[in-house]
């Protein structure tokens, strides 16, 4: 009987140092693969060839570790590439008004001109001083927003009546770029708690974007929960859309619009300092932006 004991002990503890020796082998080709896939630019993930539900549970995690720095990488990445695109831009809206500025001064300074061509330089140089003016607004305006500088000043707020006042401003400048502009907005009134001022913000640089960068039509609906508006854009792809909302992003490459690209961006960053969503898609050949109302 002692000697069944014995072979059944000797027989497990043959089997849990096996069983150590695989474990140690285990994690000493894990931590190769691991340093292995820290080096290399790759997506593979590591595995095991072990059983054990610990080791399993560690591997499953190291690989969450593993997602998250290769995310975190991308977004840095990202970020970076979006700073130096934003300095160029920026670089380039500033400069472009003065450059236009200069270049009529020294016309008048060098050229015998008469009075009424030098007023129309001189009225040209201030309409390029007080586009610098708004692209530098523009800037501080995103900075404080971004940093949360805002104070909100909540009540109860009728966005049909916000609605309507802004496509009222707006209409001048569809009528004068040829679009159609059709709505749907009910007659009773929308309530939801917000800031008037920067909700009626939001609109703004919303429609603003359309007249400024869509063409053809428009179409703008408003119910109980979402704000609507879509225009004709079949040039715009998914890239595009994907980064509309991106500071500094402008569809048109060589920024002939002399826009900021932060009109959007804005828009953006209020709607959810005021506890609201803004999306955009691609929907046929209309570019559909929405904002989901603060509740």
């Amino acid at each position: 009987m002692l000697y069944f004991i014995i072979a059944i002990m000797s027989t497990l503890l043959l089997g849990l140092c096996a069983r150590l020796i695989f474990l140690k082998r285990e994690m000493r080709r894990l931590r190769r693969d691991l340093t292995e896939i820290m080096h290399l630019d790759t997506n593979i993930q590591l595995t095991s060839r072990s059983f054990d539900k610990e080791l399993l549970a560690f591997v499953a995690t190291v690989n969450e570790v593993l997602e998250k720095s290769r995310y975190n990488l991308f977004e840095k990445h990202r970020t970076e590439a979006a700073l130096k695109r934003a300095i160029t831009n920026i670089s380039h809206d500033l400069r472009t008004p003065l450059t236009s500025a200069r270049g009529y001064l020294q016309l008048i300074e060098s050229s015998d001109l008469d009075a009424e061509t030098k007023a129309q330089y001189l009225q040209v140089i201030q309409g390029r001083l007080e586009a610098l003016s708004g692209l530098m607004d523009s800037l501080f305006e995103f900075a404080r927003i971004s940093e949360g500088n805002i104070v909100l000043s909540l009540q109860k707020v009728d966005m049909t009546s916000v609605v309507r006042e802004v496509l009222s401003e707006a209409y001048p400048n569809f009528e004068k770029r040829g679009f159609e502009v059709a709505f749907t907005i009910p007659d009773t009134p929308i309530l939801c708690v917000t800031d008037v001022e920067l909700i009626t913000r939001v609109v703004q640089n919303l429609v603003k974007n359309v007249y400024v960068h869509g063409k053809s039509h428009v179409h703008v609906r408003l119910d109980d929960e979402v704000l609507e508006i879509a225009n004709w854009a079949d040039r715009l792809d998914s890239l595009d859309v994907d980064q509309i909302f991106d500071r500094f992003y402008t569809f048109d490459a060589s920024r002939s619009n002399k826009g900021t690209g932060l009109g959007l961006a804005i828009a953006k960053e209020l709607t959810q300092q005021l506890g609201g969503q803004i999306t955009a898609s691609k929907e046929d050949d209309m570019l559909v932006m929405r904002v989901f109302l603060p509740k």
